[in-house]
């Protein structure tokens, strides 16, 4: 049977609320008085009840990842690194992590947001997602803690915890330039709208501009969360007669994608064609050829928003007092380049 308080405060020689003042952190106990009881919960294996401590506490013990429901599949991957980010802080310090998918829709998703506030269900949330960069304005009014995992549209406003996307497609048109190629083409991820598909344009085109023979708009295309995007756009940029010998996808999906609309034109990659893409998913290692990704550091990035979310949730961190946090991306070479 489960150890009890009651067994914890009999083997340390305490009083129930001694050991629940020592447990909580609520009122002070002597050190000699402490280590007895912390010796105890150790030798008897005792947990406290979550559920009976945040009566007390008023936490819950709990973190929220809020994330847009947009991207099915193999894509996934990206999430559960995120989680398994996230799972080694909170697990760390007994936290446990709810999961909730919310569709892209503004509204609902500040309904949502707002609801998790209401009941307190969590003591604070973590947002991944392009459309849940919006809707966080009752949190900020209500000072809830949360880290958004991505870019704000407006820096300042939140805390943040994001991948340097621009960083990431600048390395590879250095990748590509430093292997022989000067017609470099980008297909961006989606919409230029959306935050990352514009970082990594900016980086495209910052490094073509200082790297390479300068900036040519028409090696761009813009490409989208549709499922055959990456065919059109590769066979526009391959019918040039001026034709780039690289492509920079802005998705792993989308570059999977160019691989095949140019073996169909009958161009063998990387020999006639070199491809990358963005985001070192499943897709990428599971394409033949295997194709070359930028790796975004989702599991570190998931590992620093929970404890940030955590230094906000126990006052460490003032509310006001706005940290950003950005990671490098890294090149991960395979068969495609």
């Amino acid at each position: 049977m489960a150890a009890t308080i009651k067994d914890v405060a009999r083997e340390a020689g305490v009083a129930v609320c001694t050991v629940s003042f020592a447990v909580n952190g609520s009122a002070h106990v002597a050190e000699a008085t402490k280590k007895r009881i912390f010796d105890a919960i150790e030798k008897l294996n005792y947990r406290p009840n979550q559920s009976a401590r945040g009566l007390v506490t008023k936490k819950t013990n709990n973190i929220g990842l809020v994330v847009e429901d947009t991207v099915d599949g193999l894509e996934n991957t990206i999430l559960l690194d995120v989680v398994k980010g996230l799972g080694e802080a909170t697990g760390d310090n007994n936290y446990d992590l709810l999961l909730s998918f919310q569709k892209p829709s503004t509204n609902k998703l500040a309904d949502h947001l707002l609801d998790v506030y209401r009941k307190q269900s969590a003591d604070g949330l973590i947002l991944m997602g392009a459309a849940i960069n919006q809707p966080y304005g009752e949190l900020i009014k209500n000072r809830f803690p949360f880290v958004l995992l991505g870019r704000p549209t407006m820096p300042g406003v939140c805390h943040s915890v994001n991948a340097d996307n621009e960083q990431g497609a600048y390395e590879a048109v250095k990748y590509l330039i430093g292997k022989g190629h000067r017609r470099i083409a980008l297909i961006t991820p989606c919409s230029l709208e959306v935050d990352a598909s514009l970082d990594r344009y900016n980086g495209y085109r910052q490094a073509m501009e200082e790297l390479g023979d300068g900036f040519d708009e028409r090696l761009v295309e813009i490409g989208s969360f549709e499922e055959d995007s990456g065919y059109t756009e590769t066979e526009k940029l391959l019918n040039r007669v001026d034709r780039p010998t690289a492509i920079i996808a802005g998705r792993d999906v989308i570059a999977s994608r160019v691989v095949e609309k140019a073996q169909e034109l009958g161009y063998k990659v990387p020999e006639d064609l070199a491809v990358i893409g963005f985001d070192n998913t499943a897709v990428s290692q599971l394409a033949r050829p295997s194709i070359t990704s930028i790796e975004l550091p989702m599991r570190q990035m998931g590992l620093e928003a929970a404890k940030l979310l955590m230094q906000l949730i126990d006052g460490e961190i003032r509310f006001d007092d706005i940290q950003t946090i950005v990671l490098p991306c890294t090149v991960i070479e395979r068969e495609s380049t």
